[in-house]
């Protein structure tokens, strides 16, 4: 009788230990959003399915600090001091042992307004950490300014950018191949002009045009793009205006085409906030206010999204509007951008 109860008590345990081992934690899901004031904040977030139907409970913590334990997808937090920087996690628990875990942050206010706290990317917590993104308007585009400054660590020579600008400017779909600004064409990446290979087809177009911009920004390739010769020429210094369609002059201006608009904005803003280049009629014969409007229309490509990680590599700095239009928004007010960080 003794050998049957050990045994009994073995194969227990043993089941018991391979329950845990086939054990599946629960799903991944996300912070959505974050709403903040002086002394409150609320979190909400999506719902965490367990693949194996085990209930899920919601851990939160704050500040190394375990809160509480819920089943509902959001939580307040109280008594708050203001103006301060709060990290914390939400993790997803299965109650046997499969956890998951997303981190948050937010900023509480110092004037009771009320602002959106963001889930920035993971691959990009570290190029922000230092952003407090609670400012707004001028002090925010002074803070992003000071960042995209600072991180421009590596000054290229003009003639270096063929290096760099054929990798940032590749298809998606063939990285052989450059696609151009103002058509969408692609070309073989040799076919640039200065080469040794022919033909020949297309150049270096400074969306800034060379003719308007301080010496220093001429080689950022943050405004640089590949561009069919002809339609470069066309182009030549000519202020961006407003239209429809294809890209083409209109009157005395340059509509870079529907597909465009958003990335000649996005650039010209960058340039902004790291040469405080003008915004003027001589750029944009509506002035920021159209730059700000395409930015809005205009959703960040793909080819945006690689250029800017592209030239982080060489210069060491990112175009803080391909990471998110919508600090466009928060800094100059106008139409509403896309939020990439909700």
């Amino acid at each position: 009788m003794k050998n049957i109860f050990y045994f009994i008590v073995i194969f227990a345990i043993a089941c018991n230990s391979n329950e845990q081992q086939n054990n599946r934690a629960p799903e991944s899901f996300r912070v959505e959003n974050t709403i903040v004031n002086q002394e409150v904040a609320t979190i909400s977030w999506s719902q965490s399915v367990d693949p194996d139907g085990d209930n899920v409970q919601y851990i939160i913590e704050l500040e190394g600090k375990s809160i509480a334990t819920i089943n509902r997808l959001n939580y307040t937090f109280t008594h708050l001091t203001q103006n301060k920087t709060y990290q914390g996690f939400v993790t997803a628990t299965d109650g046997k042992g499969g956890n998951t875990k997303v981190d948050f942050s937010f900023t509480t206010s110092s004037n009771g307004n009320t602002s959106t706290s963001f889930n920035i990317p993971s691959e990009l917590k570290s190029y922000y950490k230092d952003v407090d993104f609670s400012k707004r308007n001028q002090e925010l585009r002074d803070v992003l300014a000071t960042l995209t400054i600072g991180k421009h660590a590596t000054f290229l020579k003009y003639p270096e950018r063929h290096a760099y600008l054929y990798k940032a400017d590749r298809s998606q779909d063939n990285e052989n191949q450059v696609v151009l600004l103002y058509t969408g064409e692609k070309r073989y990446w040799k076919e640039y002009e200065g080469s040794n290979y022919h033909p020949q087809t297309f150049n270096t177009e400074h969306v800034y045009p060379r003719s308007k911009i301080e010496s220093t920004a001429q080689a950022d390739l943050h405004h640089l793009r590949a561009c069919d010769t002809k339609v470069n020429s066309n182009r030549g210094n000519l202020p961006f205006t407003q239209g429809q369609g294809q890209a083409r002059q209109i009157g005395g201006g340059w509509y870079p085409g529907d597909e465009w608009k958003g990335d000649v904005a996005r650039m010209v803003l960058y340039l902004n906030i790291r040469y405080n280049e003008n915004m003027g009629s001589d750029i944009s014969t509506g002035s920021i206010e159209l730059l700000l409007k395409w930015n809005a229309e205009d959703p960040v490509s793909y080819i945006e999204k690689n250029r800017n990680n592209v030239i982080e590599a060489a210069q060491g700095n990112r175009n803080p509007f391909i990471d998110n239009p919508y600090l466009a928004t928060l800094i100059w007010g106008e139409k509403s951008a896309e939020n990439r960080w909700k």
